[in-house]
Order: structure tokens, then C-alpha cells, then sequence
């Protein structure tokens, strides 16, 4: 439960207060997706920054993890991170695009990493990168359905039956069995939404 960036600006008077109400609800597991969308740009930044700061702060009072959303905003949302630290109830980078070094950084950080279906892509070097190196406790897959298809579905809706294409590519890169890194991360999601 979170404002995505996309909607920062529609944000009003007395939101966090309805958000944290919201949140407090025994079934919310985290607070997200939040963060910084530059690409779309559908919220002024300086309100995206704003609200995603808020969303931060309500996080850590509420001991909730959070997850975040951040799309062509690498350096504004290290900079964040960096002065803001995450709280102990951790977090994850939703759909994670930055290189192996931001990787290092955001692990070092608490983040969990979260990889769709990009990493399927034949030039996603570099994601492929972080998917083979990942500490496998901190390692998480998503399909962002209808959104970032896997390969051979590239360019096509995306469903969650496609996450077979992503799990095997990562898989692949880290020299081990589908079936393990499915356990594997289905126990890394569990022990960070705390859901038994």
C-alpha cells in the first residue's frame, strides 16, 4: 500500500494520515510501491521526492518494508537512501534495473533485489550481472505484469505464468536448478513481508 510516483501529485491535504490508517491494517504486508519515476515524468519531481520521503518516514514508524520504484532516477534515489537509511523492517527494489555497483550498494543497504523479465533480454549484460551475483537470502523475482515481458514474449502483454522465462534465465546465470531458486526466493519473500 503506497503512492506510486506516477500519482505524487495527486496527493492532498491529510493523505498520509488516510495512508497510515490504511496501512495499519493486519493484511498490509509493506509500504509500496513508492519512489521516483523519471522516465514518465507524470508527477513534478520536487512532489515526487516529497511524497516518496513521507512514505519513507511512515515506513519506518509503522516498522512496515518498503518497496520501491525507481526508474531513471539512479542518482536521486541514492542520494535518498543514502541520508535517509532504510528502516529495520528492510525493503526491496522493485523491478531492479542499475548496474552491479548500485547493486553492491543498496545490498550493503539491507535492500533485497527483485529481477522481471529484462534480465531475459539478449543485451541485459548487466543485469545479468547482478541476477549471477545477488546473495542468494537477498535475491527476488516479479513479473511486473502486464509490463516487461520476458523473452520469447518480449513486446507482448506479460502475464505471471510468464515468470517461467524469467526464473529460468536467472537460473541459468546462477548455475542452479528452476526449482531451487523458486524455493529459494519464495523463502526470501516470505522473510521479508514476515508472512508465514
Amino acid at each position: 500500500m503506497g503512492i506510486h510516483p506516477h500519482d505524487a501529485a495527486g496527493t492532498g491535504p491529510g493523505y498520509l494520515e488516510e495512508l497510515q490508517e490504511l496501512a495499519r491494517r493486519p493484511k498490509v504486508v509493506a509500504i509500496g510501491e513508492i519512489g521516483l519515476d523519471y522516465y514518465r515524468d507524470l508527477s513534478p519531481r520536487p512532489v515526487q521526492r516529497k511524497v516518496f520521503l513521507e512514505q519513507l518516514a511512515l515506513a519506518k514508524k509503522l516498522q512496515k518494508p518498503i518497496i520501491i520504484h525507481d526508474r531513471d532516477a539512479h542518482g536521486d534515489m541514492m542520494d535518498i537512501l543514502r541520508k535517509e537509511k532504510l528502516g529495520p523492517a528492510g525493503g526491496v527494489m522493485h523491478c531492479y534495473s542499475g548496474s552491479w555497483e548500485m547493486a553492491r550498494e543498496l545490498l550493503a543497504m539491507g535492500f533485497y533485489l527483485s529481477i522481471a523479465g529484462p534480465v531475459t533480454f539478449p543485451n541485459a549484460s548487466k543485469l545479468k550481472e547482478v541476477a549471477a551475483r545477488a546473495p542468494a537470502d537477498r535475491l527476488l523475482i516479479e513479473t511486473d505484469a502486464p509490463y516487461l515481458t520476458p523473452m520469447p514474449y518480449r513486446g507482448r502483454r506479460n502475464e505471471p505464468a510468464h515468470i517461467i522465462y524469467t526464473a529460468a534465465e536467472i537460473a541459468r546465470v546462477r548455475g542452479m536448478e528452476k526449482e531451487n531458486l523458486a524455493q529459494m526466493c519464495a523463502e526470501n519473500g516470505r522473510r521479508l513481508f514476515r508472512i508465514a
